[in-house]
């Protein structure tokens, strides 16, 4: 008989990443901030139980599950960071008590959300692990300052009705702690709500009488003023925001000094609904906070958009950007987790606006172009460009991305191989990354797809891999040089055992099948030391260097340039 291993259960059955990630109480999730789509790894259902579609799919209908009071939201955390994206994503970690259908458990939720053209937040990526059940006693709701945010829209909404038809105007305050994420990784869980309980208490001190105030998502306090004239919200955000920052905050941490962030929207200037007043407070708030400004952010009223003419006027943007060469690659280290040597580089998209001078990142733009049918365009340009560079340079080796649409495009796999049939000693120091996501629908298809692609020379690379898509089995099937495991978990090893657990035996798992392994986000060197020591291959992140767009290179003619049309 044979003896258990690593990669077996007592009984035999072999383990596969989504099962022992189930087994830990994680699931991995992406949220893209500006449509709210919220989407889960496929052990989701195992972790969370059965909830509502609502709660599975938006950001804001997941949040309504979260207990009043227990903590910063991902909200609060993603959009109370001070801190800048340049290009790599900014860490978030928050925790609070969630309703899971009636079984109220206490999460630990943290990730790394990534900045759109504007800088502000517009997706992210994270995992959420599941701690323990909340007792009774932690979660008292005691008072009305303290509600949900569907509670708080209902109360705006009763205001609307009693105010607006006598002609008076409604604001409504959101104001939030800034850098609450410093001063949690500062002070810790306990101290932070010490912090949040008192400035609650601040607040309220100077609420007139016919004013109302509640806290609601943990870190947000919204105010409701009635009746307050346009020039004198400043004054009444003022008031406020000199409370909270008049004195220190004494907790049993230490010393905090707090700053409170403030977003402001009146009615029945800006809307008469409920919903969208309060959600333009909160998108005041965030520019608030992106722009560390000290007085209240009006919101402004909306250009209506044309839908249709916006969706043209994308597609135009995207097709001129292609013709007119401001497609470019910013090149990120990956280097031995030995030696620290560059190892090769990941070749990531960007996308120049002529009128700023920015560029898109990929995270905000890769799903949209998806949405709109154009990432193959834009595949095809990103691997144009990476030949070029590895024609040009023999000492250099790269990475590319490759969306699951493009695998899956005859058109765009002809057109792949007869450029690197082209260039055959430049493909052979070019590897392909595809998301382990990609490998689920048709896992015998992308197989013999992946081994087309590497008879050319190719090396593959599984990317954002541990989310749990992918069977042991599938996996050997698959013709793979490179695990990348996915940042999400990595980036925790310091505070969480369980997945110090997991990625240990993810990389053991790639051993057994023997690739290759890179470890993703890694910024610190503690983190690094610890992976290195267990194996992994090689390191990417802050640590060992940030992308950084490289020169523009001409075109040269090869056969992708015909496929791209």
């Amino acid at each position: 008989m044979p003896s258990p291993s690593l990669f077996t259960f007592g009984n035999g059955s072999a383990i596969d990443p989504r099962g022992l990630l189930s087994s830990i109480g994680e699931v991995v999730y992406s949220w893209e901030i500006q449509g709210d789509a919220l989407s889960w790894g496929p052990n989701a259902a195992t972790v969370l139980g059965r909830l509502p579609e609502k709660a599975m799919k938006r950001g804001i209908g997941f949040a309504a599950l979260v207990e009043p009071g227990s903590g910063p939201s991902r909200y609060d955390a993603i959009f109370g960071s001070s801190e800048h994206d340049q290009g790599e994503g900014v860490v978030y970690r928050t925790r609070y008590a969630v309703d899971l259908a009636g079984r109220k458990m206490w999460v630990e939720d943290t990730g790394r959300w990534f900045a759109g053209s504007d800088g502000r937040p517009a997706c992210a990526r994270g995992v959420l692990r599941l701690e323990r059940a909340a007792r009774a006693e932690e979660l008292v709701v005691s008072g009305p300052d303290l509600c949900d945010r569907p509670a708080l829209v209902e109360q705006i909404h009763a205001a609307l009705q009693e105010q607006l038809p006598q002609e008076r105007s409604v604001v409504i305050l959101v104001a939030a702690i800034d850098e609450l994420a410093r001063l949690n990784d500062d002070f810790g869980h306990e101290a932070t709500d010490e912090i949040i309980a008192t400035v609650h208490e601040r607040l309220r001190s100077v609420t007139r009488r016919r004013d109302h105030l509640v806290r609601y998502a943990g870190n947000s306090f919204a105010i409701l003023l009635s009746g307050c004239p346009r020039d004198q919200i400043d004054a009444a955000a003022k008031r406020f925001i000199k409370v909270v920052a008049e004195s220190a905050i004494e907790t049993g941490r230490g010393i905090a000094l707090v700053r409170l962030r403030v977003g402001a929207a009146i009615a029945p200037e800006l809307t008469n609904h409920a919903g969208q007043l309060l959600t333009a407070a909160e998108g005041a708030l965030a520019e608030a906070r992106a722009g560390a400004v000290d007085d209240a952010v009006l919101a402004k009223p909306r250009r209506r958009s044309n839908d249709k003419v916006e969706r043209v006027n994308l597609d135009v943007q995207a097709i001129a950007a292609l013709n007119e060469r401001r497609v470019r690659l910013a090149l990120q280290p990956i280097v031995s987790a030995v030696s620290r040597e560059t190892a090769f580089h990941e070749a990531l998209l960007r996308v120049g606006q002529p009128e700023s001078g920015l560029y898109f990142a990929s995270a905000e733009l890769i799903p949209l172009l998806e949405r709109r049918g154009l990432v193959r365009l834009f595949d095809h340009r990103v691997l144009e460009l990476a030949l070029e560079r590895l024609m040009a340079d023999p000492d250099l080796s790269l990475s590319v991305n490759v969306s699951p649409r493009s695998l899956g495009d005859p058109e765009w796999i002809d057109a792949f191989l007869a450029c690197t049939g082209a260039a055959p000693a430049a493909a052979r120091r070019l590897i392909v990354e595809v998301t382990e996501t990609a490998t689920i629908e048709h896992p015998a298809r992308v197989a013999k797809l992946l081994g087309r692609i590497k008879s050319h020379g190719c090396r593959i690379a599984i990317d954002d891999f541990g989310a749990g898509h992918t069977s042991l089995k599938h996996l050997r099937a698959f013709p793979i040089d490179l695990l990348k495991i996915d940042g999400a978990f990595t980036q925790n090893l310091r505070r969480s055992t369980d997945d110090r657990f997991y990625v240990r035996t993810l990389i053991d798992l790639a051993g057994h099948l023997g690739v290759e392994t890179v470890a993703e986000w890694v910024d610190d060197e503690w983190q690094a030391t610890m992976l290195r020591d267990w194996g992994v291959t090689y390191l990417q992140g802050h640590l060992v260097g940030r992308a950084e767009l490289g020169p523009p290179v001409e075109a040269s003619p090869l056969p992708l340039q015909r496929a791209a049309g």
